[in-house]
């Protein structure tokens, strides 16, 4: 990824959450958890653009038989802590997804932190997988200590 880029994305992520956390502060009274919930929606939906979205599309409905939707996937449902580890070490087995059989490797995105997967995954679940709460940092570090290599 270019690096320029990378550091545009970092100073939105940063605008974005200074403008959320005024937002709610301002509007509502949000709980820290609720702000820190929509840190982490937003921070995930702009990783997924850049490391997910390619494939998985920006609708997370997946490309034409080679790579398996997100919204609305069993998959994701019944295999949050594989989901967590494919994302930072990628995945070559076959899996399927809504009755489908995908054999497309997931490539390894390594220079994820627990932190990143988190957001991602926070993103996507809330998104796409019937969860409103945030995929906590901590739980995801223990799950990625634990994955296969």
């Amino acid at each position: 990824m270019n690096y320029n880029l990378m550091n545009k994305l970092k100073m939105k992520i940063i605008l974005n959450c200074f403008i959320l956390t005024a937002f709610c502060l301002i509007t509502t009274s949000c709980s820290q958890e609720e702000v820190k919930l929509k840190q982490y929606y937003i921070d995930g939906q702009a990783l997924y653009k850049i490391h997910c979205a390619n494939c998985h599309q920006e609708n997370g409905q997946g490309l034409a038989g080679l790579y398996p939707p997100i919204a609305g996937s069993d998959f994701l449902q019944k295999n949050k802590e594989l989901v967590l580890c494919s994302m930072r070490n990628g995945l070559k087995d076959t899996i399927v997804v809504n009755g489908k059989t995908y054999r497309q490797p997931m490539p390894a995105n390594t220079q994820l932190q627990a932190l990143d997967v988190a957001e991602i995954a926070t993103y996507i679940y809330n998104e796409w997988g019937n969860e409103k709460v945030i995929t906590d940092v901590k739980s995801v570090q223990k799950v990625l200590e634990n994955c296969k290599k």
